[in-house]
């Protein structure tokens, strides 16, 4: 290190408005290494560390023991990293310690620094997310919303409301004992999920007729606003036909469709192919990108095309590994087809590579298959979140399956 570098390190540390310390254990005395004012901390020229009936006016009284404990690990040598509120002028400041020995048996070192703002952000994204669960009537699967207390039914869609025969309009209460009635593992069920927060469970659901629907199912709890929610979502009906395609899907092509799958019929590349697809605006209004997936499961290789803008360059026939895609996902569940509503909420490594980045917030995919093998999926991709829905799944099918035949033919003739 230079006598440039060692000189700005002090003033680095300055800036960075977090503490540097040290413990002298052999004369239990305490040093900051910089010059930096922690917030409340800092009042009392670091007091908070020196003196421990001081330090425990400040701190929020839950966090007493738990800092007498990092207290002790200092003294043991004892790595630490926790977290403490420190309570003054009725405002609550949170901060981050952490705590190593050093290579000389003498020292301790840490450094600690105000987090306050950052759990406030923390606080507003739990929020959000909370109150995305609060939404349920756009979900295309059965999802239902009970309140913590009495564990009243307090709203569900339409496929949980046709799945268990309710009807939500006529004022009748609906108590989630109820619904799984005979369930003797309920209470069980409770306490894991109040202490998990989400929790995947196979249970036998109780229709309005009396009949018996076992499903999987996953509950979540979450607080907002000072209340408490549990929301029951069907994941896996076993007994049950409500998942399968509804019957307005099943209708008959439309002339769009139709034209457009003789347009494909005809195109002379995979380019024109994706071209015409991404100007039928008015089959698919949400659509503003194109897709297609060429995959190679085996060679953990998927090649994708597309047609559209992009926010980030991407070249035609860009490859990127076959596991976490869409292909990956719909082969695993067995899907007919997948629809995303929120990329951001997607754990799919290839929804942050590729889409995220984009600005492309949800799709609809379609798979094909040679042989037994995933070869073709079709994406129709939206920079809007909840763009498609079940009712346009005939026509990607329909519109995926032409591209699917043409593929082929257009296979066999670079062949020739």
């Amino acid at each position: 290190m230079t006598a440039y570098e060692m000189q700005s390190v002090p003033a680095t540390l300055n800036k960075m408005q977090m503490l540097f310390w040290r413990l002298d254990l052999l004369k239990r005395s305490f040093i900051n290494l910089n010059d930096c004012a922690v917030g409340v901390l800092g009042l009392e020229n670091y007091r908070f560390f020196k003196d421990r009936d001081y330090r425990e006016k400040m701190l929020f009284p839950d966090d007493r023991i738990l800092m007498d404990r990092a207290m002790t690990s200092f003294k043991e040598r004892v790595p630490v990293r926790v977290v403490f509120r420190v309570q003054t002028d009725n405002t609550i400041y949170w901060f981050k310690l952490s705590g190593w020995p050093t290579s000389d048996y003498r020292y301790y070192e840490g450094s600690v620094e105000e987090i306050t703002e950052h759990i406030i952000w923390l606080k507003n994204i739990f929020s959000q997310q909370d109150q995305r669960l609060l939404e349920i009537t756009e979900e295309t699967y059965p999802v239902a919303l009970f309140k913590e207390q009495g564990r009243k039914l307090l709203k569900a869609n339409d496929l949980f409301q046709n799945l268990l025969g309710l009807d939500l309009t006529a004022g009748t209460q609906y108590l989630l004992d109820d619904l799984i009635n005979g369930e003797i593992r309920l209470p069980q069920i409770l306490e894991t999920l109040f202490l998990d927060r989400r929790l995947t469970w196979e249970v036998a659901l109780s229709s309005v007729d009396q009949s018996r629907i076992k499903a999987m199912c996953q509950f979540e709890y979450f607080p907002h606003e000072g209340e408490g929610y549990i929301r029951l979502a069907v994941i896996d009906p076993v007994n049950s036909s409500v998942l399968t395609v509804p019957p307005e899907i099943k209708t008959v092509e439309k002339k769009e469709t139709a034209q457009l799958c003789e347009d494909l019929a005809e195109s002379a590349s995979i380019d024109a192919m994706l071209k015409r697809i991404s100007e039928a605006k008015n089959l698919f209004p949400g659509m503003d990108v194109v897709m297609f997936s060429d995959i190679y499961a085996r060679k953990n290789k998927v090649v994708v095309y597309f047609a559209g803008n992009l926010r980030k360059p991407l070249i035609q026939g860009s490859q990127f590994p076959y596991t976490g895609t869409i292909a990956e996902n719909i082969e695993k569940e067995n899907l007919e087809y997948l629809i995303v509503d929120d990329t951001q909420s997607s754990i799919k490594a290839i929804d942050w590579v590729l889409f995220v980045p984009n600005g492309l917030s949800s799709y609809v995919a379609k798979a094909f298959y040679v042989r037994g093998a995933m070869r073709t999926v079709l994406i129709l991709c939206s920079e809007k979140k909840n763009a498609f829905s079940e009712k346009q799944i005939v026509d990607v099918s329909a519109v995926a399956n032409a591209f699917h035949q043409r593929l082929k033919q257009l296979r066999k003739l670079t062949k020739v």
